[in-house]
């Protein structure tokens, strides 16, 4: 049996009017004074302000309007540039409430119906209590510090720290309730990075799942990432770390390897034939070669040089007489970039374990220490 078409058509549009509409969220309020204002809903583009809805305001300073959120995200409601606060909504956030004073409003707002711009409004409360206090002991520091009296300076330098710890382990408590939201990221705002790195880790990573494409979560996440790399670059190279393994050609092609010196100290020299200062350094590390190479003292020089003969010309000119290594390729040598070299000459000295135990050595500073190794 077929059916007519009218009636087919009919049933759709049947079906499709009990569909549930897309569930929008409401923001409402009451701001007094600011009646004849208009308030704007500012979202980000790629972290670009974007408003998105605006409303002015009744007789009695109340305003309304409708929006759809989707995944956590920040929002500026703001009616100017001093009375504008910030919000965290998402989708469940069906009915948020605002009221406050025009003038004042980013002192005396209250939000409810949404769990994250809560959150974020206590976080902010506590966090301008702090810093009004810092603020007003660096005033009396500062001024006690004009006045002479050293007794008082010292007390409120103690009480300064004492303060600024507190805000430190308010702020740490704060994420370590729930890493889990955007609220965090105003307070790790506050932190540290390189001191705190631990805390940033763990927002970056609970959040991951959840705001992964966020302009300000992909932001956060790459400068922990270059936080990351300067903390493992600077440990690389710390007394008692192991010297990463070097292992490039010679001028005659043969590969050699750091390791094939193991038991023996090892002066890493980075240089290159096209390095004034490395040149004039030159004299002073063959010195220290001729003294110690009886004493299980050695010497791997690695060049930044791009071509073979130049490289080569420079070692028997300047009478470099220990093994040499490149791989000609300037400041891409991979052992340059494994020991993250931003300038030469470079040096790296590793016990006979291969562990580090001092960089940057040169002139009188190499031989100092030379001599407190072998004339111990």
């Amino acid at each position: 049996m077929k059916l007519n078409f009218f009636v087919v058509l009919s049933i759709t549009i049947l079906l499709g009017s009990c569909q549930t509409a897309p569930r929008l969220n409401t923001i409402t309020g009451a701001i007094e004074g600011a009646e004849g204002q208009t308030i704007s809903l500012i979202g980000y583009n790629n972290g670009v302000p974007d408003t998105l809805h605006f409303s002015g305001f009744d007789q009695n300073g109340s305003f309304s309007f409708e929006f759809k959120a989707g995944r956590p995200d920040f929002y500026t409601l703001s009616i100017d540039k001093e009375n504008s606060i910030i919000l965290i909504l998402d989708s469940t956030d069906s009915a948020v409430k605002i009221d406050g004073k025009f003038g004042e409003l980013k002192e005396s707002y209250s939000v409810s119906g949404s769990s994250e711009s809560e959150r974020l409004k206590n976080l902010l409360v506590r966090t301008t209590s702090y810093e009004k206090q810092l603020d007003s002991l660096m005033t009396s520091l500062r001024n006690s510090a004009t006045s002479g009296k050293n007794e008082k300076r010292a007390e409120l330098g103690n009480t300064y720290n004492k303060t600024r710890e507190e805000y430190r382990e308010y702020l740490l408590n704060f994420i370590e309730e729930n890493p889990a939201m955007l609220a965090n990221f105003t307070a790790l705002q506050r932190l540290n990075m390189k001191e705190d790195l631990d805390q940033f880790v763990k927002v970056r990573n609970a959040l991951s799942d959840k705001v992964q494409g966020n302009y300000f979560f992909d932001n956060l996440s790459e400068q922990i990432a270059v936080t990351e790399n300067q903390i493992r670059l600077e440990n690389l190279l710390k007394p008692g770390s192991e010297a990463p393994e070097i292992a490039l050609p010679n001028p005659n092609g043969e590969i050699v390897k750091l390791s094939d010196y193991r038991g023996n100290y090892v002066l890493i020299d980075f240089w290159a034939s096209w390095c004034r200062p490395c040149r004039m350094e030159n004299p002073n590390v063959v010195r220290m070669y001729n003294k110690y190479e009886d004493k299980n003292f050695e010497i791997l020089g690695v060049s930044l040089d791009k071509t073979k003969d130049k490289w080569v010309t420079a070692i028997e000119q300047d009478n470099l007489l220990w093994p040499h290594v490149s791989d000609l390729k300037f400041w891409q040598s991979a052992a340059a970039e494994l020991y993250n070299v931003k300038s030469i000459p470079f040096t790296v000295l590793v016990d006979p374990d291969g562990k580090v135990i001092a960089t940057k050595l040169r002139g009188k500073a190499l031989e100092d220490k030379l001599d407190e190794i072998f004339n111990a």
